[in-house]
């Protein structure tokens, strides 16, 4: 086997994951080719996101032949991906479905994201930083960076799309998205500009 190989088998088995678990559980369902997509999405978020620990797919072909037990871990994290992926967009459709309540939930779910995108910022800052260049261990840099990534892009966009019901004018705007490039400043935007809300 390749690494390209064992790439795409780790999108087909998520494919697989979403799939069954959207026939089992029929309220988590979007279709087929819903289910697909998310498996897709899924199992590459969650094999980028931590398969840097020693199971993508350039780690399990690392040795030249193909390491069986970092191949099956591959493949329960792909499968574990998917289904969490068509779970995970189900709660979002569900927070998002009420048209009275839509901006309210959009509110709290960027009270969430800039939560995570803050921890995510610091426990990278302080942390994994000083891992890397002070210990030669890379292991949470390469963990967390892709999560912080799309945190960060979400809070950036959440931002944006909160705006006007919360009110911001320019000068705010601007406050509330210099903050997700301070250390701790998506928590000083949850308390001084959502706390409300």
């Amino acid at each position: 086997m390749t690494d390209t190989l064992i790439s795409l088998i780790s999108i087909m088995i998520g494919i697989i994951g979403a799939n069954l678990t959207g026939f089992f559980v029929k309220k988590y369902s979007f279709g087929f080719t819903g289910n697909t997509i998310a498996g897709v999405f899924g199992s590459i978020l969650c094999i980028k996101s931590f398969g840097r620990l020693g199971f993508d797919p350039i780690s399990i072909m690392q040795s030249g032949s193909t390491n069986l037990l970092l191949f099956f871990l591959n493949c329960i994290v792909s499968f574990a991906g998917g289904a969490l992926a068509i779970v995970f967009l189900k709660k979002v459709k569900e927070a998002m479905d009420t048209k009275k309540s839509r901006q309210m939930n959009l509110t709290n779910i960027f009270k969430v994201t800039s939560f995570l995108e803050g921890t995510s910022y610091i426990l990278l800052l302080f942390v994994g930083v000083p891992l890397k260049y002070f210990a030669g261990n890379d292991v949470l840099v390469k963990s967390l960076g892709m999560p912080h990534g799309m945190l960060f892009l979400a809070y950036i966009v959440l931002a944006l799309a909160i705006r006007s019901r919360m009110k911001w004018d320019m000068k705010t705007t601007f406050i509330v998205l210099i903050a997700s490039l301070l250390p701790f400043g998506t928590f000083y935007v949850n308390k001084k500009y959502l706390k409300e809300a």
